[in-house]
């Protein structure tokens, strides 16, 4: 038996939903977190993959009566069905009397051309047994009629072939799928109701139907499992970039200003002697996307590159992975701002004196590699090699993906873009009412933090971080934060009356953290240790656990946990060593 498990308040990368990081104890709902973000994001899924939160690209999935889907000659019963996930959350679309077509459309996705996606839907017959399902990319209309009575297809429509299966979830549900390469950035998908093969525009009765549930559009070329939406955002993330176990990562706000940062072919790309061949190959992201950067037979630099940009002190990163060529390099701002890198054997071989690289192996030959540089600048290129002149041979080249340029001193994970820039807003996790709770009392409590990859940053400016406290503040609160603003690991404080003092900086990269206070004092044990004894701190009904976290640097919570009352010195040794 572990101490957690006399624990108030636990929570760990587990369970979790749009807006919400479910405790593991209590589970009455008392320790569940709030998350807001107010934007997707992206993480690095258990099969190493970086994939969007979430990658179903539809909004209110389940909710068909949102205005979010546009029903035309029909009218949506809310949940009147039990759906195949055995909740009753399944929609009926109901005709009205009109002879014409009877439907429900999604507002469009944007989504890139030249892709491949997979739309789904979930549907089972009512007093209608056929369905139409269409796509739509703002010129084109393409699908397929399917008979909900047998699970079996029907015509075309309208006559041309589209990839398609309907496949059996039980109690009379089939999943349909539509998959296409796309051919412009819209994307919209259609339910019609049809009161035959092939026959779509009828005269309905008014109160006949079928059932329809869970929609979903990815990007690539399986359906992948069915990923229940919302708005799409807040969602917490739970990340496996360190390994196999996930993390809750909370990451600072940032904006990706490089657009079409997967589309190397777009013109926002200048090229100079260099033939760019789209989506050639997987990228990181599990889906074929990869662009190939091949050098031409002439002998010159090899580049593309990116101008106008808004100056600031940039990170520059980008996927690469070796196809014939092994080496290349990032220039930011002028010809004199460079790193080179080998991605033979994913080391960086040299770098001008500004510069600070990285290369890290993200699985399947693909590496991240990135450069910081201090002065503001407002250029992006990507040279082949060095940046010398060379001779290509016009096949062999580099696997490019994922380019990103951020203001700041590090590299946050990958933020997509098309056509305009793309910010990724502070992930903000809060649980109030601690006190009110129970989760701690009036004699004090202990609060457990385990952290993961806490590196030495420079924050973005200024730091709120991870606290617990008496106000949505740091009015009176303990909490570990970046606190001087230059490359420093975690520090832990103490507010009283917002004057802020630091109690103890950590200096590992993995860090048990436990605090323990009474009313009047506190301690602080790291990693087995007690480093801080009967520091004043005296502030007893701490209502709220939170980190908000506008411009902070980032964390990789493994768990993290109160228990109501101050733990013995012994209890806190044994729990952070």
């Amino acid at each position: 038996m572990s101490l957690l498990d006399d624990a108030s308040l636990l929570v760990t990368p587990n369970a979790e939903k749009e807006g919400k990081l479910y405790s593991i104890i209590p589970t009455n709902g008392n320790g569940d977190f709030s998350v807001t973000r107010a934007t997707t994001a992206t993480r690095v899924n258990a099969a190493g993959l970086v994939e969007l939160v979430p990658y179903n690209l539809f909004s209110y999935s389940e909710m068909f009566a949102n205005a979010y889907w546009v029903k035309t000659r029909s009218s949506i019963s809310a949940n009147t069905l039990t759906a195949p996930n055995g909740t009753l959350t399944a929609d009926k679309l109901v005709e009205d009397t009109s002879t014409n077509t009877h439907q429900v459309l999604s507002t469009s996705s944007s989504v890139t051309t030249g892709s491949n996606y997979v739309s789904s839907i979930y549907a089972k017959a009512g007093e209608r047994n056929w369905v139409l399902v269409v796509y739509f990319d703002g010129t084109t209309v393409r699908g397929k009629y399917f008979d909900l009575s047998n699970g079996t297809g029907g015509a075309n429509w309208p006559g041309t072939p589209v990839t398609n299966s309907i496949t059996s979830v039980g109690n009379g549900w089939y999943r349909i799928t539509l998959s296409y390469t796309a051919t412009s950035t819209t994307n919209i998908l259609g339910v019609y109701l049809a009161n035959a093969d092939g026959s779509a525009s009828y005269t309905g009765n008014g109160t006949s139907g079928i059932y329809i549930w869970g929609a979903q559009l990815v990007e690539g070329t399986s359906a992948l499992d069915y990923q229940m939406t919302e708005t799409r955002l807040n969602i917490p993330r739970l990340d496996y970039s360190l390994g196999s176990c996930p993390n809750i990562l909370l990451e600072p706000q940032r904006t990706n200003v490089v657009t079409f940062s997967e589309e190397f072919n777009n013109a926002a790309w200048l090229a100079s002697e260099v033939t760019i061949n789209p989506n050639v190959a997987t990228s990181p992201s599990g889906v074929i996307n990869a662009d190939k950067f091949i050098p031409t037979t002439a002998n010159a630099t090899h580049q593309i590159r990116r101008t106008g940009l808004t100056s600031a002190a940039y990170t520059a990163s980008i996927y690469a992975k070796a196809d014939g060529e092994t080496t290349f390099s990032i220039w930011l701002r002028s010809a004199s701002v460079f790193a080179v890198f080998d991605l033979s054997n994913g080391t960086i071989t040299s770098t001008s004196v500004s510069v600070v690289a990285t290369i890290t192996s993200v699985g399947n030959g693909w590496y991240r590699c990135t450069a910081y540089d201090p002065t503001p600048g407002t250029t992006l290129n990507i040279y082949g090699r060095s940046g010398s002149a060379f001779v290509g041979n016009g096949t062999s080249g580099i696997l490019f993906w994922g380019a990103q340029l951020e203001a700041g001193a590090y590299p946050t994970s990958y933020i997509p873009t098309t056509s305009a820039s793309v910010t990724r807003n502070a992930d903000v996790i809060s649980r109030g009412n601690i006190f009110t709770n129970g989760l701690i009392t009036s004699s004090g409590g202990t609060w457990f933090v385990d952290l993961s990859n806490n590196l030495s940053l420079i924050r973005d400016v200024y730091s709120t971080g991870l606290f617990v406290g008496d106000t949505t503040g740091a009015a009176n609160s303990l909490a570990i934060r970046n606190a001087g603003g230059a490359a420093n690991r975690l520090a832990i404080q103490k507010f009283i009356a917002s004057i802020p003092t630091t109690l103890f900086t950590t200096t590992t990269s993995n860090v048990k953290i436990a605090i323990k206070w009474n009313g009047a004092t506190a301690d602080v044990f790291v990693n087995g240790v007690k480093v801080v004894t009967a520091t004043a701190f005296t502030t007893t009904a701490m209502q709220f656990l939170s980190h908000i976290a506008p411009i902070d640097v980032p964390k990789n919570i493994n768990s993290m946990a109160l228990f109501p009352t101050p733990l013995t010195d012994t209890q806190c040794i044994a729990l952070t060593a």
